[in-house]
């Protein structure tokens, strides 16, 4: 069955708004979430109040059918993963992963099989009497993961824990974090901030903001379909303008691009700021170069007032500023949104 939360209210002491306003989220056995969003949301008090460190103001808490309520947090069966990784500096890597398996008094035989297991499926292969002061920050992480999933944890809560690595790391490490969960079947709920490494993790991402829940889609389906305004505007769309048939269409970070030297200039029918309409044109702010393609920041009026906007270039040197560049709309980079 997995977890059930239903109408949860996490309040604190002081503030002025509940920093989760009754979110109701489901997650299937072996199935990975995401919880998406800025700083500040709620993100991270959902997933205490799941683990049990924050108490509920509302709602409930269950897991495979059964309430939580009274609960403490070492007999939920749950796994914690946090930023830090908070590994014991006295112990050396294979100790650090056995933890949880001598408090639980597993036999000497299965911690040791247990532990090799691990570093294995997390590419630490031998890494046992590794003093953990001698590892890299992405070493340590793996260890931290290695000791959250050695007790076979129902139910694994990851917190931001990559996100004081750099950015390289990052994305190699949620890659393999995805690898092992899915190798070992496990349950898996994973806070960030992060678009790329939601989208790389889970098998299903849920938007917060404010402390709701606006939300729950695949990766895919939360690009390609986001519910609203201010999902699309969290996940990068940087425009919307009115369609003639109702709704908005959201012009996503590759949805603007830079026609090509020499292709006319703009004209013909169609509506603005429809796919497949003429091309606007557009006077150039500056450029940039990134990750092998140029970014080229342009003021145009797609049909909903000028602004500024991110246009790619398909094969248009970088343009000086102040000069003029025709921009049309890529429809495999915008999306419909409701009004």
């Amino acid at each position: 069955m997995g977890l059930e939360v239903r109408d949860v209210v996490v309040r604190y002491a002081g503030a002025t708004a509940d920093a989760v306003a009754g979110v109701d989220l489901d997650v299937a056995d072996g199935e990975i979430l995401a919880l998406l969003g800025p700083s500040g949301c709620g993100k991270s008090s959902l997933l205490r109040a799941v683990a049990g460190l924050e108490p509920l103001a509302r709602g409930q808490v269950r897991y495979d059918g059964a309430d939580l309520a009274g609960v403490p947090v070492h007999r939920r069966g749950f796994g914690l993963l946090f930023q830090e990784g908070q590994l014991f500096a006295h112990r050396d890597v294979g100790r650090n992963v056995a933890y949880g398996l001598e408090t639980a008094r597993v036999p000497r035989a299965e911690r040791t099989a247990r532990v090799r297991e691990l570093l294995d499926a997390v590419g630490l292969a031998g890494y046992e009497r590794r003093p953990v002061t001698t590892l890299s920050g992405g070493e340590r992480q793996r260890v931290a993961l290695a000791r959250a999933l050695a007790p076979r944890p129902r139910l694994l809560l990851l917190d931001e824990p990559f996100s004081a690595l750099d950015r390289g790391l990052r994305e190699r490490l949620a890659v393999e974090v995805r690898e092992v969960l899915k190798a070992t079947g496990t349950t898996a709920v994973f806070v960030t901030h992060d678009h790329d490494e939601a989208f790389t993790v889970a098998d299903r991402v849920g938007v917060m903001q404010a402390g709701r829940l606006l939300q729950v889609a695949p990766p895919e389906e939360l690009w390609r379909r986001p519910a609203s305004r201010a999902v699309a505007r969290f996940l990068g769309y940087q425009a919307f303008v009115p369609r003639a048939d109702g709704g908005l269409l959201a012009v996503g970070p590759t949805g603007l691009r830079a026609a090509p030297e020499g292709s006319g200039a703009p004209g013909g029918p169609g509506e603005p700021g429809e796919p497949g309409a003429p091309a606007t044109w557009a006077e150039v702010v500056g450029s940039a170069f990134r990750r092998g393609r140029t970014e080229i920041t342009v003021e145009a009026d797609l049909g909903s007032g000028r602004r500024r906007l991110v246009a790619l270039a398909d094969g248009v040197s970088a343009p000086a500023p102040g000069t003029k560049v025709a921009v049309t709309l890529d429809p495999a980079g915008c999306a419909v949104v409701p009004d």
